[in-house]
């Protein structure tokens, strides 16, 4: 039997594992960093951690230094326009 099957079966959710053995709350959850490591500078990135993702830098922010930053909370930028939310991160320089 594959394991979808049993997970199913035995009234699971499927997506309670995966193949590598990693939940899915913490592939949900970019780990956070402060905004001085993800910030570009003028000299340019000079090297983010792996596992950063380089096109949703704002992701990897705290709560408190999204609002700082943004002023706004996450759910709100979520809700605006795509050239908004670029416009907003070219001028935190986090794109």
């Amino acid at each position: 039997m594959s394991l979808f099957y049993e997970l199913f079966r035995d009234g699971q959710h499927a997506l309670a594992r995966t193949d590598r053995g990693v939940s899915m709350p913490n592939l949900l959850e970019p780990k956070l960093y402060p905004y001085e490591l993800l910030a570009v500078s003028s000299r340019g990135r000079v090297k983010l951690p792996s596992d950063v993702d380089r096109t949703r830098l704002e992701r990897h922010l705290s709560p408190g230094s999204f609002f700082q930053i943004f002023g706004m909370g996450l759910q709100q930028f979520d809700l605006l326009p795509l050239w908004k939310r670029n416009n907003m991160k070219k001028r935190a320089n986090l794109f």
